[in-house]
């Protein structure tokens, strides 16, 4: 039978392998999700407490939750590797708000 989907939501590595944690506390994974796991752990750059904090406070300042999820992915730690990032957005950014966005990166960054 079809799994149905309940709803779909952005989420970024650390995201993904807390929630993959807490499908294995119940019970055994599956061989994708063991793959996924793997991913998330070697890739994941913050823990998922501060992921989801630096998500919030780019979400305020007015990016997209799907850019805000590629931003933690990759913690870009300069502004040339930001613009890219939030180039697909439909605000365009003046370089004082990506310089403003990078301070905001660099302070979760470990």
């Amino acid at each position: 039978m079809p799994k149905e989907i309940v709803r779909e939501e952005v989420l970024s590595l650390p995201q993904v392998k807390k929630l993959l944690e807490k499908r294995f506390s119940e019970g055994e994974p599956n061989y994708l999700q063991k793959i996924t796991y793997d991913y998330v752990t070697k890739f994941s750059k913050l823990p998922s407490e501060k992921a989801e904090e630096l998500l919030n406070k780019l979400k305020a300042e007015g990016i997209s939750p799907e850019s805000a999820a590629q931003i933690v992915n990759i913690m870009p730690s300069v502004i040339d590797e930001l613009r890219v990032l939030v180039s697909t957005e439909k605000k365009l950014f003046l370089p004082s708000e990506l310089e403003k966005i990078l301070s905001i990166i660099n302070s979760f960054r470990e």
